[in-house]
């Protein structure tokens, strides 16, 4: 199976990320309903106010992230993945992900639980991972325009 280019795997992935974006705008405006089912059905202790304004601040950078990645994989089906504007990309999801760990250390004082501690250490591998990745395009996009001229 193909990876990259037309009728690829990358396409595939780019049309659920699409689909993954479309379901995270609709649950960012159902929210407030949403939430008040879930603590009246699943989780009456769990305080109502403050999980939903950690929800919706962090949602904000959670959907950024998705349209980068979307962005990034049209860069895959059109078969050019090596360009600068994937390394913004890139940059772009590292401090997004740095912005929602930051929420979720800020929302601790508020609402404690594992599943806090799980997502802020998930977000700062994302973080650390997104940094590092971008840095390692943008050699890779270096290395290919030289070539390409060279050429």
């Amino acid at each position: 199976m193909k990876v990259t280019g037309k009728n690829s795997l990358s396409n595939f992935i780019e049309i659920c990320l699409k689909i993954i974006f479309v379901m995270g705008i609709i649950i960012y405006i159902a929210l407030p309903w949403l939430l008040r089912w879930y603590v009246n059905v699943f989780n009456p202790i769990l305080n109502y106010t403050p999980a939903l304004v950690i929800l919706y601040v962090s949602g904000i950078p959670a959907l950024i992230i998705v349209y980068k990645f979307i962005k990034i994989f049209e860069t895959l089906k059109l078969d050019n993945p090596f360009v600068l504007e994937n390394v913004r990309h890139l940059k772009v999801i590292s401090v997004c992900s740095l912005i929602i760990s930051i929420e979720y250390i800020i929302g601790m004082f508020f609402i404690v639980s594992i599943f806090e501690i799980i997502l802020i250490a998930v977000f700062i591998i994302v973080w650390l991972g997104g940094y590092i990745l971008s840095e390692l395009l943008r050699k890779a996009v270096e290395y290919k325009e030289e070539n390409d001229l060279t050429i």
